[in-house]
């Protein structure tokens, strides 16, 4: 079986002169293959789209640093929102916040990696081999859609037009080279879940890191808080700006339940329509107990969240070794 990280970068000092000359700087230790990541360099727009990306690559190198095995190349970088219709239903709007995502293609592996608003990392990523995913597309409603070997379809939007046909591109390209070597990497799932601190792979269902012995929460865990009181799951979750709104729209429940109940009382206080009114409170409060647990459990599930640090030092894992010989 050949080696996978065996490909050499070439042709990039006309993009680094371009880099240099729009003061964008990037970090010398991590290998990037930059005539791909910067695929454009003159044009309307050129310059705005290349400052725009240097932001996004410089607030994901302290993580990119850290994650990065050896021999590992980044072919290119950019930042999208997750989309699902189910959240954004529940949650509108607020639903942006917590699914901000950066893909970087390496030439082993997609890594997808959860940010802010701004592209700096938090504490949830994943990664797909190559050779598990069935289709990367960008379409022309601005979204990108990708399609995994074990049937899980993701759809992102937020990505530029550039972004859109590159990254395919880059992906066929990545995939070639897979087939060429015969590399075949074993999973537990298409999208495999990365420890928060070590970066190593924890397989499908479990929530302990087997490299680290760092803990994460499990989704029933972070649902039956939500149930238990809406929001409180986003606070384990650190999703402190849904928070706020569930917050803010539970309070709003409390408020209408309770003018139902003093509406009962003040035209007479009849015992059926104090039934009903109760009734009804009751229901709209239940309502938002059982749709935030479910919508907390949904949320939870796409990835792991820290619970508890590391308890030992990192250990090699034979799995997570890349270079095949």
């Amino acid at each position: 079986m050949g080696n996978i990280l065996d490909d050499d970068a070439t042709g990039a000092d006309p993009v680094s002169a371009k880099l240099e000359s729009l003061g964008i700087h990037l970090d010398p230790g991590i290998p990037y293959r930059l005539e791909s990541m910067f695929p454009r360099l003159e044009g309307w727009g050129a310059k705005g789209e290349l400052k725009r990306k240097g932001k996004i690559i410089r607030n994901v190198e302290p993580k990119l640093a850290e994650m990065l095995r050896d021999g590992e190349e980044v072919l290119y970088i950019a930042k999208g929102v997750q989309y699902s219709f189910a959240e954004h239903y529940f949650m509108g709007v607020w639903a942006m916040t917590i699914n901000q995502t950066v893909f970087v293609l390496t030439n082993v592996r997609l890594i997808m990696l959860r940010t802010n608003s701004s592209g700096v990392p938090k504490e949830t990523a994943w990664m797909v081999y190559y050779s598990q995913i069935e289709k990367l597309k960008g379409g022309w409603t601005g979204m990108m859609s990708l399609k995994l070997d074990d049937g899980r379809k993701l759809q992102f939007s937020g990505f530029s037009k550039l972004d859109r046909s590159t990254m395919p591109q880059v992906f066929e390209q990545a995939l070639e080279k897979y087939r060429e070597h015969g590399f075949e990497p074993e999973v537990t799932q298409s999208l495999e879940n990365l420890c928060g601190y070590c970066h190593g792979r924890v397989p499908k269902d479990e929530y302990e890191c087997r490299r680290c012995g760092a803990e994460f929460w499990k989704p029933s865990a972070v649902a039956l808080r939500s149930l238990v009181f809406p929001s409180w799951g986003d606070f384990v979750l650190k999703h402190y700006v849904v928070m706020g709104v569930e917050l803010i729209g539970y309070a709003v429940t409390w408020i209408v339940a309770g003018v139902l109940v003093i509406a009962a009382l003040s035209g007479g206080g009849d015992p059926l329509e104090l039934l009903i009114a109760v009734g009804l409170g009751a229901f709209f409060i239940a309502i938002a107990h059982t749709v935030d647990g479910a919508v907390t459990y949904f949320v939870a599930k796409k990835g792991l969240h820290p619970r508890r640090g590391p308890t030992h030092e990192t250990v090699e894992d034979i799995d997570e070794v890349l270079v095949e010989s």
